[in-house]
């Protein structure tokens, strides 16, 4: 968990480059490389922290050297180069509150919830067990309800959303048969959620915390920072084209990460991955 895992795939990829001798012919060659320790100090420090700046520092070291190697093998007038990022995320809620951006840790175990769930057994007869668990962004129901018809689930799940959305984090809990059936406002923020849901996988009711407010837990740790919600600034990542070929310019509007790879299939003239969704960047084409 340090700009060290970034030096390791650095000699990885170079390796890789070398033994499979990428760019020896005249048919392209893909190299994908994950430089991601930049995720895990964004977690421990934060993303404003003077660690994570000394990482990025780091990391375009890393970059460099492995261009360079790129230039010394293939040459880069032969190379399309393009950097992007999975995700973005929050400031820790410190670092945010000291610019006066409210926010803060949740934690969901610190809930009064008892006199919550009572009150909804009591009005759908239910005797078990109300909730199975809680696995952000998504409470799971117990069996007894799933196993009721999708009408009674669906009154149930939106009793629950209800009651979820009254503690002082929550922005919105949507019920997942809601979700199914088309059943709610087309909103940007219901647009987000229902691109994560899966009828056969997600759980029953997906909460979202107010922005700058979330759980500090990841992978088992206690972090600064996290990500995974449906706001702005988790997914707001810079996506970077560069190669001998492509007209400098600074583009600024709302794409895709999942438009890059239906850009490069245009690029090449080859057909797009059978999952590809997203469309192509026609900046890049314009050469």
């Amino acid at each position: 968990v340090s700009p060290a895992g970034d030096e390791l795939t650095l000699d990885f990829a170079k390796a890789l480059i070398e033994n499979e001798r990428l760019g020896d012919d005249g048919v392209p060659d893909y190299l994908g490389v994950s430089f991601s320790s930049t995720d895990y100090v964004g977690h421990l420090f934060g993303p404003s922290s003077l660690e994570a700046e000394d990482n990025i520092l780091r990391l375009d070291r890393v970059l460099a050297e492995l261009l360079a190697y790129v230039d010394e093998k293939v040459g880069l007038e032969h190379t399309l180069i393009v950097l992007s990022a999975d995700h973005g995320g929050p400031d820790a809620p410190g670092y945010s509150k000291s610019l006066g951006i409210p926010g803060g840790y949740v934690d969901p175990e610190s809930w009064d919830r008892e006199s919550a769930i009572a009150r909804l057994k009591r009005e759908f007869n239910i005797d078990g067990e109300l909730i199975e668990k809680y696995q952000h962004p998504y409470v799971y129901l117990s069996p007894q309800i799933t196993s009721r018809s999708d009408a009674e689930r669906e009154l149930i799940e939106r009793a629950v959303a209800e009651e979820l959305a009254r503690f002082p984090e929550v922005s919105l809990a949507v019920s997942s048969r809601a979700l199914e059936y088309g059943n709610l406002p087309d909103t940007e923020l219901v647009r987000a959620v229902l691109r994560n849901f899966n009828a056969k996988r997600s759980g029953d009711v997906y909460v979202v915390f107010k922005p700058n407010w979330f759980i500090n837990d990841f992978d088992g740790l206690l972090v600064a920072s996290t990500h995974g919600s449906p706001w702005r600034y988790d997914s707001f990542v810079p996506v970077v084209f560069a190669g001998s070929d492509i007209r400098p310019q600074r583009i600024h509007r709302r794409i895709f990460t999942v438009d890059v790879a239906r850009t490069l299939a245009a690029y090449l003239g080859i057909r797009p991955p059978s999952g590809a969704t997203g469309t192509v960047l026609h900046e890049i084409l314009n050469k």
